[in-house]
């Protein structure tokens, strides 16, 4: 075979690659995402959609429905030592405290809090166990067929998975329930908590897309060290109503933006690196570790979030070299985002670790220059 045929095919297989892969959906870090409509179930994209994985706590939507679903809002219950002892996120609930499980519902889904979940489950249904089991059965009752629940707040447990669609499905049942959009709707609230006397306590929404300008969204975030970043919700623009999953991020809030706007129409496909036989590997630069726990009351500390600084490499002379520069970058492992004629890779809270990244990448031939984002 000569240089020219060998030359040829691997152009024809760029080609291929460029079309159906073009139209590929959005720039994701996300392990798996979708996209779909509540009204109908239709899914409208995904990527890895029905891949079983942890979901951390976009699990108290679950146990949100059951709660919401028992009739039962205005009972007290009480608060077990074993729910006081549960892993952060908590709001610092002691043994034999009260709470009505209307303000426990308000605690577990604005601020993520384990122990308050520990205390429906047991109110609920005496155990964690039985609970996660009725969990289990609601969830696959709904259509969510690969869920699989093992504690009602979602901290790592062998075989505690869902996918991005069953976490949709699960959702979409949600919005249909009285008080599931209100509480969403909350960005803070003071709810009672009963002991010898009363005390109050303040809670506060962690999604940060609440109050955003462009996608208001009502949803649930999700963290663990195993999950990585995930997050379950709903947005309506011009009368049209959308849910996105996602799980496994560690740019959780750009994912749900680029998801968002996809979702609705308003932003192109991100076209595929066009490489023979290959498709981009997606690699990001390290993040601070946060805490194990849940949410991003414990991940928060580190604000992984946070990125003020990306390395930046061109303008190249065009924007198909720059899309060829991006293709040889991802054989080293890197995943750069294509913005006209220049390139970003990576997103950090310091110029220092910009600065790290930047000279790792001038190891393999790349100079970069750290700009503000």
């Amino acid at each position: 075979m000569t240089g020219v045929t060998r030359w040829g095919l691997a152009l024809g297989a760029a080609l291929i690659l460029s079309g159906p892969a073009a139209a590929s959906g959005p720039y994701l870090t996300a392990r798996a995402a979708l996209v779909m409509d509540p009204a109908t179930g239709e899914v409208v994209w995904e990527r890895n959609g029905s891949e079983p994985l942890p979901p951390a706590s976009t699990t108290k939507v679950m146990t949100a429905i059951l709660a919401l679903e028992s009739g039962r809002l205005d009972d007290s219950f009480r608060v077990s030592w074993f729910a006081s002892q549960t892993a952060p996120s908590t709001i610092g609930l002691r043994p034999g405290q009260r709470m009505q499980l209307r303000h426990l519902l308000y605690a577990v889904m604005l601020n993520s809090a384990n122990d308050a979940a520990e205390v429906v489950a047991e109110g609920l249904a005496s155990s964690t166990d039985a609970f996660a089991q009725r969990m289990t059965d609601r969830a696959q009752a709904l259509g969510a067929r690969t869920a699989h629940f093992e504690n009602p707040h979602g901290l790592s447990a062998p075989g505690h998975l869902a996918s991005a669609r069953d976490l949709a499905v699960i959702f979409s049942h949600g919005l249909k329930l009285p008080l599931f959009r209100e509480i969403l709707e909350t960005r803070t609230i003071r709810v009672p908590v009963e002991s010898t006397g009363v005390r109050w306590v303040s809670l506060h929404s962690h999604n940060r897309l609440l109050a955003d300008r462009v996608y208001p969204v009502i949803g649930k975030t999700g963290y663990t060290r195993a999950a990585r970043r995930c997050f379950v919700g709903a947005a309506t623009r011009d009368g049209r109503e959308i849910v996105i999953a996602l799980l496994g991020a560690t740019d959780l809030w750009g994912d749900a933006r680029h998801l968002l706007a996809y979702g609705f129409g308003e932003a192109p496909a991100e076209p595929a690196v066009v490489m023979a036989g290959m498709l981009p590997v997606r690699h990001h630069a390290r993040r601070p570790r946060a805490p194990e726990g849940d949410d991003e009351a414990a991940s928060e500390r580190a604000r992984p979030d946070a990125a003020h600084y990306t390395v930046r490499l061109g303008p190249y002379r065009s924007r198909r070299t720059a899309i060829a520069t991006r293709s040889r970058l991802a054989q080293h492992g890197y995943t750069a985002v294509l913005a006209g004629r220049t390139l970003r890779l990576g997103s950090f809270s310091t110029r220092t670790r910009a600065a790290r990244f930047a000279g790792r990448l001038q190891r393999v031939g790349y100079r970069g220059t750290i700009v503000p984002i």
